[in-house]
């Protein structure tokens, strides 16, 4: 396919600290065995999509060693592949940018030297299986300056976190861009934006190079909008499931929707676009006689002596004789003691929950656990 990816690892204008306190936002970990960069990377390559720039600026390490040279997704080629870009702004120094038109003004040089007549470039908050390939064909066809993935029907979308609206006309063509804090819903007749767009490659670096002179620093703001009055901006309306991931709360919500077996058929069950991942290498999981599995998804290395119902477990987690693990996300290699209850949780990496412990949260508001803590 004549397209560039572009992959922006971090998310901005969200209320996930703590999550992504030690690691950043594509690195985090989803559905017990992936990270959040795994679909987009399997939706470009799926797609066709043979050229791909990762775009982070802090704690990117963990991302670089999941990635490596993206054997997994078929881009460890000569003339093409994945890599990590740098995170220092265009204006020299060691400023970071901190948006996404600022990391695309910060790797102007990299999209000049690309061959692609068209560029692909996307956040990592909104998971799907999205066909990438038949968004390009209508951004040719509609001879779009920029054409925007949104959806009707966006999962999880967190109220009080900033949203992209797209208010759109019956020929798909955007009228108006809203940015609110989404604490009303969605606007009447809008299209939820997910921070991905399809761009030709010589307008692009047009649009860069104006921006860097005139030191603009909001794709949305002051490129999109001021676009809807001279330029033709297309709306690609979604038909796949879209989950958002923009707090504590959408993480949760997201992951559990896995338990959904239609959307989890509709995420991992098409034939032409697998989602793929480094495949571990652990051994089975193991139940014990007195373990209690209901409706939930567990990784292989897991030791299950007691209860879990409806959670999504990861690799490496020992839940303890007599603990209760519900609704709940557990991170790899951390521990349940014996009798522990938890309910609605989040636990990150390596956590110990001592025995007889009670953790309880809800579904807007989980109790997290950060990495390597002792409870």
């Amino acid at each position: 396919m004549n397209m560039l990816g572009l992959i922006f690892a971090d998310k901005h204008n969200n209320d996930i600290g703590e999550l992504t306190a030690r690691r950043t936002f594509a690195a985090l970990p989803f559905g017990a065995r992936y990270r959040l960069i795994d679909f987009f990377i399997s939706n470009m390559t799926n797609s066709g999509v043979r050229n791909i720039g990762v775009v982070a600026t802090t704690k990117y390490e963990s991302l670089m060693a999941h990635v490596r040279y993206g054997g997994e997704w078929d881009l460890d080629r000569r003339k093409s592949g994945i890599i990590v870009l740098p995170p220092f702004s265009y204006f020299g120094g060691e400023v970071r940018y901190e948006n996404i038109l600022e990391a695309l003004q910060a790797n102007i040089a990299y999209i000049r030297e690309s061959k692609e007549p068209y560029v692909l470039f996307t956040c990592c908050d909104a998971v799907g299986n999205i066909d990438y390939a038949a968004m390009l064909e209508a951004h040719v066809k509609s001879g779009a300056r920029f054409t925007c993935l949104c959806t009707k029907n966006p999962l999880n979308k967190e109220p009080g976190v900033q949203t992209t609206e797209f208010i759109v006309a019956p020929d798909g063509r955007v009228k108006d861009i809203l940015i609110h804090d989404g604490a009303n819903g969605q606007t009447e007749g809008a299209y939820t934006g997910t921070h991905t767009y399809i761009m030709g490659r010589d307008d692009l670096l047009g649009i860069l190079e104006e921006s860097i002179d005139h030191k603009k620093t909001s794709l949305r703001k002051d490129v999109l909008k001021p676009a809807l009055n001279d330029s033709k901006v297309m709306a690609y309306v979604a038909d796949e499931t879209l989950m958002f991931i923009d707090s504590d709360a959408s993480y949760l919500k997201s992951n559990l929707d896995l338990l959904n077996s239609d959307i989890r058929r509709e995420l991992f069950g098409q034939e032409l676009r697998p989602i793929i991942t480094r495949a571990g290498n652990s051994s089975p999981a193991y139940y014990s006689d007195d373990s209690v599995t209901t409706n939930s998804i567990i990784a292989a290395g897991s030791v299950i002596e007691g209860t879990v119902r409806n959670s999504i477990i990861f690799r490496g987690v020992h839940i303890k004789k007599g603990a209760v693990v519900e609704n709940c996300v557990i991170n790899q290699d951390s521990t349940i003691g014996e009798g522990a209850v938890l309910n609605y949780a989040i636990l990150d990496k390596d956590v110990l929950i001592n025995d007889k412990r009670l953790l309880s949260g809800y579904i807007t508001h989980p109790f997290y656990v950060k990495k390597g803590a002792v409870i």
